[in-house]
């Protein structure tokens, strides 16, 4: 079994996909557009406020770019998720971003995580809409393994069979260089965005990267 897109739905806003991952539904929405934006964040929020388990929020986040240069390649997709939801937002293709995705990004009461992302602040200030982002933890530097030995040197694929027990999950290094501008993302790109997302949150939770300094 591998993650995989079981359907997917389409209008003039945005697209909605919907990912089977291990039996786990995740809903990810495609867009481009301020108002899907901010309705995507403001029902995040408050589903999360109103959660029987709660705890800080936790964000599970990605940066795709299309590598031109060594420096210069701005951020061309942002992808967040939190629980079963994910978005896409198509940076380079967005007029304008809406503010609420500016404080939400800024906040200071939620854990931001992802993985090799040391590049990725940096991007989000170059791209068009010059985003800001708050402290954003690589989850390498925080998982261990069963005996307590860092996974830190570990594959993506490593840390999620070694943590959370799926074998398999893998990003392929030919999807991650692809073309991240066009206007129609193929089924690859999201099936591997998404599910980076969606695995940097579950580690994010996991790990309960909201108690680290």
């Amino acid at each position: 079994m591998s993650p995989t897109i079981r359907d997917a739905a389409c209008n003039n806003t945005h697209q909605e996909y919907f990912i089977d991952f291990f039996g786990d539904n995740l809903i990810v929405t495609v867009t481009s557009t301020p108002s899907v934006i901010r309705k995507w964040i403001r029902n995040v929020i408050f589903n999360h406020r109103r959660s029987p388990s709660y705890h800080p929020l936790v964000v599970g986040v990605g940066v795709q770019w299309t590598p031109e240069s060594c420096y210069h390649s701005p951020a061309e997709t942002l992808q967040l998720c939190v629980g079963k939801r994910c978005i896409i937002i198509q940076l380079s293709h967005c007029g304008r971003v809406p503010d609420v995705l500016r404080s939400f990004l800024t906040s200071q009461e939620t854990t931001f995580v992802g993985v090799w992302n040391s590049q990725d602040a940096r991007k989000l200030e170059q791209c068009r809409h010059q985003l800001e982002i708050g402290q954003l933890l690589d989850v390498r530097g925080y998982v261990e393994d069963s005996e307590g030995e860092s996974l830190s040197g570990c594959s993506f694929e490593e840390i999620v069979e070694a943590c959370i027990g799926y074998e398999g999950v893998r990003l392929d290094p030919m999807i991650s260089m692809s073309d991240w501008s066009v206007d129609d993302l193929d089924p690859d790109q999201i099936l591997q965005v998404s599910t980076e997302a969606y695995v940097c949150f579950k580690l994010g939770v996991w790990a309960r990267l909201w108690q680290q300094d």
